[in-house]
C-alpha cells in the first residue's frame, strides 16, 4: 500500500517552479524577465539554444545567446519547453518500454494533440494550459513509478493484457490511484487551480460534461484520441465521454484525422 501522506514527490528545480509561475501574457511578462529565471539553468539554456537552431526554425547556429532563443522561440513555447524537459528528466529514471509509452511518448503527444485542438476549435487561449494539462495530467503514475517501480511496471502491464481498469487495479494494489496521487502532486507543487482541476476532473463521468470547464474537457479530448492513436485500450465510459466532447464541439471530421501515421 502507498501511504498518501508520506508518498515521496521530488522536488521541482527553482527555475521550473518560477517559469511556471511565470505569465506570459501578464503585464510585466517580457523576453528580458523570462531570460534572467531561465538562465541560472546551464542545461535548460543549452536545450533552448539546440532548439532555435534546429531545421525547423531554419536558423542553424545562427542563434548565440539566450535572449535571441527566448525572442525566437517565443515566451509561451520557451515556458512550455522548460516544463517539457522537467517532466523528462523526471521520467529518465524509469526505464523500460512500458514506461517509455505511458510516461513519455503518451504525455508527449496528448500534449501536442491538445495545443492542436486548441487551434483547430478557436480556443487559442487554452493552448499554454492544454499543452501543460495534457502533459503532466499523468504525473500521478510518475510518482507511483518512482515509488513502486517494478510493482507498478507489471500491473500495467497486466492490465493492458487483461483489459483491465488501471485506477481500479491500482486501488486494490496501492490503497490509492493516480488521479488521487497527481492531485496532491499539483497542491504539493502549488500550480494554479485551473491546472489541478485538468487532473481531479480528468475522468469526469459522460453525463457531467457539459459541467465542466473547456479546459478539462479539451485536455480530455486530446488524452482520450491519443490513446486511440497509439492503440491504448479505452474503455466505454471513456469512449462515452469523447464522443460527447466531440458532439459538443462539433469535432467529429478532426478527430477522425488522428490516426496512427
Amino acid at each position: 500500500m502507498l501511504d498518501l501522506e508520506n508518498i515521496q514527490i521530488p522536488p521541482l528545480s527553482t527555475v521550473t517552479v518560477k517559469v511556471m509561475q511565470f505569465d506570459p501574457l501578464g503585464e510585466n511578462a517580457s523576453s528580458y524577465a523570462l531570460e534572467q529565471i531561465v538562465a541560472p539553468d546551464e542545461a535548460v539554456c543549452a536545450d533552448l539554444l539546440r532548439i532555435a537552431n534546429s531545421a525547423y526554425y531554419g536558423r542553424s547556429g545562427r542563434v548565440k545567446t539566450l535572449k535571441d532563443a527566448i525572442t525566437l522561440l517565443g515566451l509561451k513555447t520557451v515556458k512550455n519547453v522548460v516544463i517539457l524537459l522537467a517532466s523528462k528528466s523526471m521520467n529518465g529514471a524509469l526505464k523500460g518500454k512500458v514506461f517509455l509509452k505511458y510516461l513519455n511518448e503518451f504525455t508527449v503527444a496528448s500534449a501536442l494533440v491538445a495545443e492542436e485542438l486548441c487551434d483547430s476549435l478557436g480556443f487559442k487561449k487554452h493552448k499554454e494550459e492544454a499543452f501543460l494539462g495534457a502533459l503532466l495530467h499523468k504525473i500521478g503514475m510518475t510518482i507511483i513509478a518512482l515509488n513502486e517501480r517494478k510493482m507498478y511496471s507489471e500491473l500495467i502491464e497486466e492490465t493492458e493484457k487483461s483489459f483491465g481498469d488501471l485506477v481500479e487495479e491500482e486501488r486494490r494494489r496501492f490503497g490509492t490511484d493516480h488521479v488521487q496521487v497527481g492531485t496532491q502532486v499539483f497542491e504539493h507543487w502549488k500550480l494554479p487551480q485551473q491546472l489541478q482541476e485538468v487532473i481531479a476532473l480528468h475522468n469526469f463521468a459522460p453525463d457531467d460534461m457539459e459541467d465542466m470547464s473547456d479546459l478539462v474537457r479539451l485536455t480530455a479530448l486530446a488524452s482520450l484520441t491519443t490513446r486511440e492513436m497509439m492503440g491504448l485500450l479505452l474503455s466505454m465510459n471513456d469512449l462515452e465521454r469523447r464522443a460527447k466532447i466531440t458532439a459538443h464541439y462539433n469535432a467529429d471530421d478532426l478527430i477522425n484525422k488522428y490516426n496512427e501515421k
